[in-house]
């Protein structure tokens, strides 16, 4: 299966997305995708930002799951910077 492209900003966008549909997560203002060397994906969470410093438990659980839903689905777009042309 080909996976589409989408850049951070878009795979950061859905998974906070999700994490807004538990009241709980509302504390959690950001993540960071990052691009990573995965079996399954080139790309990872690398940071999860929460009012307060701590990220409660349902949302790591609800991250995670949403991380492996979308991993399925999208690969990162791996930007390329001019000199590299």
């Amino acid at each position: 299966m080909t996976k589409t492209l989408k850049t951070a900003p878009e795979l950061e966008r859905a998974i906070l997305n999700e994490l807004r549909h538990c009241a709980a997560c509302n504390a959690i203002s950001a993540v960071t995708v990052s691009q990573a060397a995965r079996a399954d994906s080139n790309w990872e969470i690398s940071h999860i930002n929460a009012a307060g410093g701590g990220v409660p438990a349902v949302c790591a659980t609800i991250c995670d799951d949403t991380v492996t839903h979308l991993r399925a689905q999208y690969d990162l777009v791996i930007e390329i910077e001019p000199e590299e042309i």
